[in-house]
Order: C-alpha cells, then sequence, then structure tokens
C-alpha cells in the first residue's frame, strides 16, 4: 500500500551520450580478448583436466567474454538514466541489478568534469559530484552538455548566504 502523504519521484529520464557503448566496449575489450585468447591456450595444455570439462570451461569462457563485449555496455547504456532537478541530482544505474542514487543539492560541495583522452576523442565528458560522503559522476555526457550541467548544479547548490 502507497503512503497518499508521499508522491513518488518521478524516474529520471536523460540519457548518456551515444559513444558511451563504443568507450565501454573498448572498456571490455581490456579484458575479454586476454580471456578469450589466454582460456582455450591455458585450459587446452592442462593434461589433468578431462577433455569435455576442458571445452565446456573454455566454451563459457568465450561466452563470458561475448557477452562482456557485445551485450553488457549495450544494456549499461540503455538502463542508465540521469537528470538534475532544482532539488536534488537523480541517478539510476546497473546492467543486471538497478541502483537508484538521489544526491541532494544542499549536499554539493563542488562539482568536477572529467576528460579522459579516449573521451576527448569521443567527444564526451564525464560529470563527477562531490559531497561529504564521496562522489558521484555521470559519465560519457557531450562535451558541451557536461559543461551546463557542472553550471547548472553549482549554481543549485550555492547556499543563499553564498548568494
Amino acid at each position: 500500500m502507497t503512503d497518499p502523504l508521499v508522491s513518488p519521484r518521478p524516474e529520471p529520464s536523460r540519457r548518456l551520450a551515444d559513444q558511451a557503448r563504443a568507450l565501454w566496449t573498448i572498456g571490455a575489450l581490456g579484458w575479454a580478448l586476454p580471456l578469450a585468447i589466454g582460456a582455450p591456450v591455458l585450459l587446452g595444455n592442462l593434461d589433468g583436466i578431462p577433455r569435455g570439462l576442458r571445452a565446456l570451461a573454455i566454451v563459457a569462457a568465450l561466452g563470458v567474454a561475448v557477452l562482456g563485449v557485445l551485450v553488457v555496455p549495450q544494456l549499461r547504456w540503455r538502463r542508465w538514466r540521469w537528470d538534475v532537478r532544482d532539488e536534488e541530482v537523480d541517478l539510476r544505474h546497473g546492467a543486471f541489478s538497478e541502483v537508484r542514487t538521489i544526491v541532494p543539492m544542499a549536499r554539493v560541495q563542488h562539482v568536477d568534469v572529467r576528460r579522459s583522452f579516449l573521451a576527448q576523442r569521443l567527444g564526451t565528458a564525464d560529470l563527477v559530484v562531490h559531497t561529504a560522503a564521496g562522489q558521484t559522476m555521470i559519465p560519457m555526457l557531450p562535451e558541451g552538455s557536461a559543461v551546463e550541467v557542472r553550471d547548472r548544479i553549482a549554481d543549485l547548490a550555492r547556499t543563499p548566504d553564498e548568494l
């Protein structure tokens, strides 16, 4: 039963840049290629393990590598949502389990825009919101949008005595 005095928060609706899928796919290749190459080499040369079990382990390793490169980046991108409202930053993400994070504007200490070398080449940036409890990141925003959102959060996070 829902409490009539509590209105539910709307779901965040803004998406990350399309380039997030490419960057996450490239990142997944960093671990998937060694797994896809190493598992058959390593397991194929082990004599103490029955042949059927070795084949099953190789197929499982290749399956994990393929899923990690082709499916997970797509799923992560599809499920990532964010919004900046006057009173909070609202994030929802997770490929297999959902995480919902609400950062009240009153708790924001400062906000950064970060760009890795590859993100610069893709024209994207990460927005990092800092609070006393740590940091929260909105990854892979179009570079211009990240700067605009940073400035908006900085303005909303000011306390009345700072104005």
